[in-house]
């Protein structure tokens, strides 16, 4: 009984320290000794010889309270839909732990954590990439509030905070372990040691980085444009799809972008769904909110406008219809889209992007064709349910030579890897729309403005922030929040933004450390397998 006590109170200490760490209470130094309890709670389980149950069952409380600590906010969209994602991502996070307790049970050595850390990197990896995806708690994104501490991201991207993390606790972990054994120069060699090259290193490098860039953006002339991004506030459960109409929404919204122009702006954006009440995208010209906006840029002829909507698209015969199509009561065939539009004053035709990285539950119905009987949990965000329509790549638009934003909409932006590819289609400035308000006055809506700095460091772009209710603001190309909005008010801001053009290592490489990860992973596994004897179905 003693033992259980223990090994719970250890699960439980991970999962403070964690929540403790992230954004927004962000004392990230916790994170360096956060997951030493789980890895002592892992060595005691294979001491103790408790099985593999015991380990499943007390690494799912530490992942669970670690879901519910960060992401509770969640609950204020959806009860049903809150549960499914505190327990799926939590017996997600347990497997890199169940694998490293098969390892140390078969190669006689629970201390043995590299194994994990690459586990672990694998499953990130992964959980960018399949239907139930949820990146909010990768475990890189908790330094997005100290963007001086993480300027090296630029190479690595977040999977090199993740593998910083877990080294450093392994390390401290085996410190632990062996202080009886040791004597006391030993002992301290071996925490200077860790200390100074592991610990700090990495923050010293993250400065010296963060000079050498300065140093370089000194000696060269930048491009810069003015933006403005605007923040309507429109209430996303009352309003925004319910009591306020469409075209009073955009007399709205054009009347605040009104009253903070000037002439030196050439690039206004608008959040996500801005313009509501399902246009349709071949007859766009027509519809009443667009002809709205039209309006405002013959009064200000030379501001290109990226805005978000909601729209759809009827299917002409003989083209191909998509797996997400509905179907009118006169039989023909369309998609809705949670869509960005541009509007360039130089360009009667108008730019169009539909979001690909949809919110499971929300915009996408995981593994619809099995899963068709949970759709009544899905979290409710207003608007359009059931899956959307997507389109398979990023799109850019491009007010001029050098003006080229890149439409990130909402949940897109904790896709790191994604994002390069509108950089690497030419992106000099990435552009978030979103729409942050569902969950009230929580952690979510800071979490996910915070998340903007890993993506403008990686990118070493600026990033113009758009949002209807939660933040709007500016982030500077080295990750530094320039300007921001309240919360649940109306407002516009302007800034004038540098525009780049070069590709980081990152960009151009993509999450190649969790792709080495999921290498060594199935290194190890098939080691396992062969050395011990295991048949496949025993895991």
């Amino acid at each position: 009984m003693q033992t259980h006590v223990k090994l719970t109170g250890l699960s439980i200490l991970t999962a403070l320290l964690l929540t403790l760490a992230w954004p927004p209470i962000g004392v990230f130094p916790l994170a360096f000794v956060a997951f030493v309890p789980l890895f002592y709670m892992h060595f005691l389980v294979i001491e103790q010889k408790l099985g593999n149950a015991w380990l499943v069952l007390y690494g799912f409380i530490t992942f669970l309270l670690f879901n519910i600590g960060t992401t509770w906010w969640i609950w204020n969209a959806s009860a049903g839909g809150a549960v499914m994602a505190f327990v799926l991502n939590a017996l997600l996070m347990v497997l890199p732990l169940l694998f490293i307790h098969k390892l140390g049970i078969k190669q006689n050595n629970p201390a043995k954590l590299w194994p994990f850390i690459w586990a672990w990197l694998a499953f990130e990896y992964l959980h960018f990439r399949w239907d139930g995806t949820w990146t909010w708690l990768t475990l890189g994104n908790l330094f997005s509030g100290t963007p001086w501490l993480i300027q090296w991201y630029e190479y690595t991207g977040v999977a090199g905070g993740t593998l910083w993390i877990l080294w450093v606790n392994k390390s401290i972990f085996h410190w632990i372990l062996a202080y009886n054994h040791r004597d006391k120069p030993t002992r301290f060699k071996t925490a200077f040691n860790l200390a100074f090259f592991k610990l700090f290193a990495p923050a010293f490098l993250s400065v010296y980085i963060s000079n050498q860039y300065d140093a370089q953006l000194a000696s060269a002339k930048r491009i810069t444009t003015q933006v403005m991004v605007v923040q309507p506030n429109i209430d996303p459960y009352k309003e925004k799809f319910g009591q306020m109409s469409a075209y009073d929404q955009t007399v709205k919204m054009l009347e605040i972008a009104e009253a903070n122009m000037d002439s030196t702006i050439e690039f206004i954006a608008f959040p996500e769904t801005a313009l509501v009440g399902h246009l349709d995208e071949r007859n766009l010209d027509h519809e009443e909110t667009i002809m709205l906006i039209k309006q405002f840029m013959r009064k200000h002829p030379n501001v290109g406008i990226l805005t978000g909507a909601d729209s759809y698209k009827a299917f002409l015969p003989g083209e191909k219809v998509s797996q997400t199509a509905r179907t009118f009561e006169n039989g023909v065939r369309y998609d809705v889209y949670n869509t960005a539009f541009f509007l360039n004053p130089t360009d009667r035709v108008i730019g169009i992007y539909h979001k690909s990285k949809l919110v499971p539950g929300v915009e996408r119905l995981p593994f619809s064709s099995v899963l068709k009987y949970v759709e009544k949990y899905a979290i409710d965000l207003g608007g359009t349910t059931g899956s959307l329509g997507i389109d398979e790549a990023p799109s850019v638009f491009e007010l001029n030579t050098m003006v080229k934003p890149a439409p990130i909409i909402c949940y897109e932006s904790i896709f790191g890897e994604y994002v390069t590819q509108y950089v690497k289609r030419g992106a000099t400035l990435l552009c978030i729309v979103t729409n942050d308000g569902w969950w009230g006055n929580t952690p979510g809506y800071k979490q996910h403005f915070s998340y903007a700095s890993l993506r403008a460091i990686e990118t070493r772009r600026f990033v113009a922030r758009s949002a209807n209710t939660g933040i709007s603001g500016f982030v500077d190309d080295k990750g530094v929040i320039t300007k921001q909005t309240g919360w649940w008010v109306p407002a516009a801001l302007k800034q004038k933004v540098a525009l780049n053009t070069h590709q980081t290592f990152y960009v151009k490489h993509g999450d190649y450390m969790n792709k080495l990860g999921i290498l060594l992973t199935l290194y190890f596994f098939i080691g396992l397998v062969t050395t011990s004897g295991i048949k496949m179905k025993t895991w």
